[in-house]
């Protein structure tokens, strides 16, 4: 029972890292002068795809787009788009 309650704080503690991270990476390292991430950047980050020192690089490369799923479009509203 330890190992599971263990291993689920760990997941937990895990995204909340990420988040400050992603919000305040200045907290993380205060000599690294980084702004919070925006837009692609934060997530690609979030997501486990880029480390935090590249995910700025990536989504300005365009890489970053080409990693992020497209959103699926119901077919109703496909329809009324079409017409």
């Amino acid at each position: 029972m330890m190992l599971i309650s263990h291993e689920l704080k760990k997941i937990f503690q895990s995204q909340r890292d990420r988040l400050r991270n992603a919000d305040h990476p200045d907290m993380m390292r205060p000599k690294n002068k980084r702004k919070p991430l925006k837009g692609v950047a934060r997530f690609l980050y979030l997501d486990k795809k880029v480390k935090l020192s590249k995910a700025e690089a990536v989504a300005n490369s365009g890489l970053g787009l080409a990693t992020m799923k497209a959103p699926k479009i119901p077919e109703k509203q496909e329809k009324k788009n079409e017409t």
